[in-house]
Parts: C-alpha cells; structure tokens; sequence
C-alpha cells in the first residue's frame, strides 16, 4: 500500500546548499512502526543528482515495490530567498501517484533557514485503485533547519487536505463497498544528521496522524486511517 514517505531534509528540495555536491546517494530503513503490516519495514534508497547548476534530478525506490522519479528547480529571488520548484511521479504495484511542490527557502544566517511551501497530490491507492478512484489532495508545508558544526537538526510538518472515495470490489463470500469522507492528514518529521567527511549518518523520527475522516463499510474491516510513529535510520554519501 502507498506509504507516506518523506525524504530526509538534508535531501529534500528546501535548500540551495542540498545540492552544493554533484551526486547524493542515501539508503534508509525503517525500524520501528506501531502500524506496521505484519512487522516489515520498509528499506529505501535513492540518489540526487545535478544536472545543472540550479536542476537536480531524484530518483528513488523500496523494497515494498515503490518507485518514484522527479526533478527540481531551484530559483533564486535574492541573497537569502530561493524558490525551488519539484514535480515527481511515482508508482505502487497498486497505485500511483503525481506530486507537485513550490518552496520558499529563507536563509536567516549562515546555520539557520526557514521554508513554507505548497503540495498538490493526486494518487490512487490501495483500495480506491480497486475501483480507479482518485485522490486528490492539497499540503501545507512548513519548516525550519539548524546546524551546529557537523550536526544538523531538520523539523517539517507537513499538512494535508484529501477529497473522500468510495468504490467497491468482490471477495470471497460476496462483494464489498466502502466510503472514505474527505479527511486531514498531520505529519511531523524531525531528521537529526550529523556530516562525517563525505557521509551523512542520519536518525529520523516521523510522527502522522489521519483519524480526522470515518471510512464506512458493508462488511467488517478495520479503518484504513490511522495514527503512526515511525523510526528511520539512514546513510547518505555525496560525490
């Protein structure tokens, strides 16, 4: 099923200085989730990389059968404000999904920025792609960064306004019908990095809650929305 994932900070477009190396490679795993499915966690690794002096390139994968390109650009409106746009596609073995992003990054001094920006997602998922129903969704991004040497603090809260669904599809013993009211979703990341020459070790705490919506059945099943706080630790490497 599609996973709400967030890429760390130090690799996300919020920042000019993200991208002040030609490539960077990470690999993160999961290691604690109180919502996940049977106790897998989920492996992830992907690259950046500049293919010029203000466009990089994403790509990224799992080993849950997700895989996602993009590309961002970043604009420069004046010494300490950059404005980095991103488009990125990505696809499930039961859904896909088209995501657009613009960022504003203000670099209050050297070791301390802030960043608001807006998201427009549209994906089908698990169980509104049985019945090619879309969801489309609409984020508020805010943020702030800190680095105190070789260590870095990254926070972003992330929220999201999706439209409701409803299909239906047949199993054994008859068919079955659900509706999703249009329902918030709340994310809260907080990356702690720290730069050891060309490595970036990582630990990432992400904390989400999707309880504002009902989801109502014609047979028994436990709601598909639900709160969850997940540990991640990583390793970055730039070339």
């Amino acid at each position: 099923m599609k996973k709400f994932r967030m890429l760390p900070l130090t690799l996300a477009c919020v920042s000019t200085s993200v991208f002040a190396n030609k490539t960077q490679v990470y690999v993160e795993q999961n290691i604690a989730s109180n919502a996940a499915d049977q106790g897998t966690y989920t492996t992830e690794a992907g690259a950046t990389i500049n293919t010029s002096e203000n466009g990089q390139v994403y790509i990224g994968f799992d080993d849950q059968g997700w895989l996602a390109a993009g590309y961002g650009h970043d604009f420069s409106l004046s010494e300490s404000l950059t404005l980095n746009l991103y488009g990125e596609l990505g696809k499930w073995e039961t859904g896909e999904e088209m995501l657009l992003e613009a960022t504003i990054d203000y670099q209050v001094t050297d070791n301390f920025n802030l960043f608001a920006g807006y998201g427009y997602n549209r994906s089908s998922q698990t169980l509104e792609q049985l019945s090619d129903t879309s969801i489309n969704s609409n984020q508020l991004i805010l943020g702030t960064g800190l680095t105190m040497g070789n260590w870095a603090l990254d926070y972003q809260y992330t929220h999201e306004n999706r439209d409701g669904s409803n299909g239906g599809f047949t199993h054994v013993g008859g068919d079955f019908y659900f509706s999703q009211d249009a329902y918030r979703t709340n994310e809260h990341e907080l990356v702690l990095s720290t730069k050891i020459d060309d490595w970036t070790p990582y630990l990432k705490y992400t904390y989400f809650n999707t309880n504002e919506g009902e989801l109502s059945t014609s047979s028994s099943m436990s709601n598909i929305v639900e709160n969850d706080s997940i540990w991640t630790i990583g390793l970055s490497y730039d070339f």
